[in-house]
């Protein structure tokens, strides 16, 4: 099966999974300790612009919707992680951060990176990343396309908030009352300077009170 990435966009795309949440303590993983979130983010994305180019994503197999606050592909919001495992078999990487209470699955051969609520069993956001183009949302978003595409097709309203993590290479947009969020490299100079390599949709609003999502300040 052909890999959706190279490890150093998995690392950026991981990051995601922590990027609201305090503290900086280390990660579980069935892999064994993870490094902190600003060892992850800062020490790799400079490998990950080096890795990709500048390209225009090339149609692949059969598109996969990204319908904001409900679903990407067959994987819902509303799902437990068990529904999604007897869709995608067992996840290639397991993570829990019992401190921040997060659990996250990650399929990446596949590209799907999803985080639950570690307490609840509760979906936190269900994400795509890396260079795949099947990923396409309602308004013909893909990964690898220029952030400022997205921001055209969906605007400044229904909740928008965008920071730019200038320590993390990481620009990071939200449509709240949509349930949809992109995340962009943010390395100016570099060839995938605001390029997308993370789509994600979540329940409307579960995310609105979670801070700024930068590490490096």
């Amino acid at each position: 099966m052909r890999r959706a990435f190279g490890p150093a966009l998995w690392a950026l795309g991981a990051a995601l999974v922590l990027g609201a949440c305090p503290g900086k303590a280390l990660g579980q993983t069935d892999r064994g300790p993870q490094k902190s979130r600003s060892d992850v983010r800062g020490g790799l994305a400079a490998a990950a612009v080096a890795q990709a180019e500048p390209r225009e994503p090339a149609r692949v197999s059969v598109d996969v919707p990204v319908v904001p606050g409900e679903r990407v592909g067959l994987l819902t919001v509303r799902m437990r992680a068990e529904e999604m495992v007897s869709l995608l078999g067992r996840p290639e990487r397991v993570d829990r951060y019992p401190e921040r209470n997060i659990l996250s699955y990650d399929w990446k051969s596949e590209g799907y990176l999803v985080s639950f609520e570690l307490s609840t069993g509760r979906v936190r956001v269900v994400g795509v990343y890396g260079t795949l183009s099947r990923f396409v949302t309602d308004r013909n978003i893909r990964l690898m396309m220029p952030l400022d595409r997205a921001l055209g097709a969906y605007g400044n309203a229904a909740g928008y908030a965008r920071v730019d993590c200038r320590g993390d290479k990481i620009t990071l947009v939200r449509y709240h009352d949509l349930g949809l969020q992109f995340a962009a490299v943010y390395d100016p100079g570099h060839p995938i300077h605001g390029r997308i390599f993370h789509m994600g949709v979540f329940r409307p609003g579960s995310l609105r009170g979670e801070g700024n999502p930068c590490v490096t300040r």
